[in-house]
């Protein structure tokens, strides 16, 4: 990865070369940084393995040029350029831009800030993550094989047959640099980030069983404790899984734990919370803005300065003050991630009030505090446009419940304790999802965990205002979270829900998924 000076001097030097050329009314020119490099895990017991495989790395940088002519404040030329920082490659890309000019007629200007920006220099990441090198990253990946080895001690009748333990996984670290100049700031905007994840899957076999475990954060340290943490959590929970019921097709009362929970919000609820959504009325919530949308006991907000988030940043990828977003208060839908362009579009739009709905109080501002150009694995992409993304979702309850609590309410039901190939049906607007349960998951009977669910033998058809508008229960300790290829880390409460309608899936079928 491009160290931060490289980048901070090559926008300089962007911005003196732009600010001579005639005929531009603003620019920006926006450079980044990105590496996301990966472990992968391939332990099996009874065959030969390397146990960790050799590492991966996906890097890019490059950069964005954006002009705006003097002829019409609409008028904006967009162009990228991989791999060259040179003067020469920008002089390239602006006539490329000058060739590529359209009118946007919903174009506000580039974002613009009355003030320079005080801010922690580009690298200042706490935990050492962005100077890790590979052997730190290896390091992790045998924790998470030590730490399945060591918790791997199989009851007598498993001991018969060989055990088939399978670990599958990977830790990753993400890190990414950028640095803006714009015609609208007196300053550079610098900044570097980086977080890790780790996923882990554990099969055992013999009986049939299956558990998973995960962690994220931003330190290095916490990269060691949360690896050797996962690898222990996946093993114990498939060692306690062995031999899943299957249950017949029906409507069950449900606790949803706090993976499924983060499923949930991630692929339904965030995307609906974005001016863009609300703007192309595809959101879940439409015309619904300032209405009761959860149970009054619940809080969702973004934070990206969040002090235990794995995911912070103080600067958009606009070059703004990234904030705090209060998304649901007490159960109203309260605000949207936003960025610059989205925010504008949605406030010129002449169908707003409809689309905001009758409960919205007039004017609301959505300030561009999500504003960010993310690839794969949450990085900054040098070759992606703003989009309104957000940072680490929090989700808080009053008057909260231990899960066991919840389980003793629920009664007769069950445990959803991790769930995946979770989308959308009949469109977002909708609401309607469907999801599959993975694994982690239980049966409940007279209040207690009774026995394991085997993984994916059901199915979930149902609808958020099932999961979120009246909960029997709410969990009083917002956890961790993990989903697979997201851009925002979640630190969720656990749900009890009633009438969650559960599809069988066959055996068969099954074995495929």
């Amino acid at each position: 990865m491009r160290p931060a000076a490289e980048l901070k001097n090559f926008v300089r030097a962007a911005r003196a070369l732009l600010a001579r050329e005639r005929g531009l009314a603003e620019f920006e020119v926006y450079c980044a940084s990105a590496e996301h490099r990966v472990a992968r895990l391939a332990y099996t017991s009874d065959i030969p393995c390397r146990g960790v495989e050799e590492l991966k790395s996906h890097a890019a940088d490059g950069f964005t040029l954006r002009i705006v002519m003097c002829r019409d404040a609409s008028e904006v030329g967009t162009a990228t350029e991989a791999g060259d920082l040179s003067l020469e490659a920008l002089r390239a890309a602006l006539e490329r831009a000058r060739s590529a000019a359209l009118v946007d007629p919903d174009f506000p200007g580039l974002p613009e800030t009355p003030r320079r920006f005080a801010h922690n220099p580009a690298g200042a990441v706490a935990g050492g993550l962005m100077r890790a090198g590979d052997d730190a990253l290896v390091e992790a990946a045998w924790r998470i094989v030590g730490g399945a080895l060591d918790a791997f001690s199989p009851p007598p009748a498993m001991r018969e047959r060989p055990p088939g333990l399978v670990l599958g996984g990977d830790v990753s670290i993400m890190r990414d640099r950028m640095a803006l100049a714009s015609s609208n700031f007196d300053d550079l905007r610098v900044e570097g980030g980086a977080h890790f994840t780790c996923m882990v899957t554990a099969l055992i076999e013999s009986v049939g069983a299956k558990g998973t475990a995960s962690g994220l954060g931003a330190t290095l340290s916490g990269m060691r404790v949360a690896a050797a943490r996962a690898g222990r959590g996946a093993v114990t929970r498939a060692l306690a899984l062995g031999g899943g019921e299957r249950p017949p097709t029906g409507v069950y009362r449900v606790v949803f734990g706090p993976q499924p929970v983060a499923e949930l919000l991630n692929y339904m609820v965030v995307p609906s919370l974005s001016t863009s959504a609300f703007h192309a009325a595809s959101t879940a919530y439409h015309g619904r803005f300032g209405a009761q949308v959860m149970d009054q006991r619940l809080n969702l907000w973004d934070d990206p300065r969040a002090a235990r988030g794995a995911i912070r940043r103080r600067l958009t990828c606009e070059g703004l003050p990234a904030r705090r977003t209060m998304l649901i208060r007490n159960g109203r839908l309260a605000g949207l991630l936003s960025n610059f362009y989205d925010g504008h579009r949605l406030a010129a739009d002449e169908h707003r009030a409809e689309k905001l709905g009758p409960h919205c109080a007039d004017p609301v501002d959505f300030a561009p505090n999500s504003g960010y150009r993310l690839g794969e694995s949450a990085v900054r992409r040098f070759d992606a446009h703003p989009g309104s993304a957000a940072t680490n979702i929090v989700m808080r309850a009053r008057g909260g419940k231990s899960e066991r609590e919840l389980i003793r309410a629920v009664g007769e039901g069950i445990y959803v304790g991790r769930v995946w190939y979770t989308y959308p049906i009949n469109g977002q607007r909708a609401g309607d999802f469907t999801c599959t349960v993975s694994g982690d998951s239980y049966l409940i009977r007279n209040g207690v965990l009774a026995a394991p669910l085997a993984p994916n033998a059901l199915r979930i058809n149902a609808n958020l205002e099932q999961v979120f508008a009246h909960p029997i229960g709410v969990g009083n300790r917002a956890a961790p979270a993990l989903v697979w290829g997201a851009p925002e880390a979640y630190y969720v409460t656990a749900l009890a829900a009633g009438q969650i309608p559960f599809a069988a899936i066959e055996a068969s079928q099954s074995a495929m998924e």
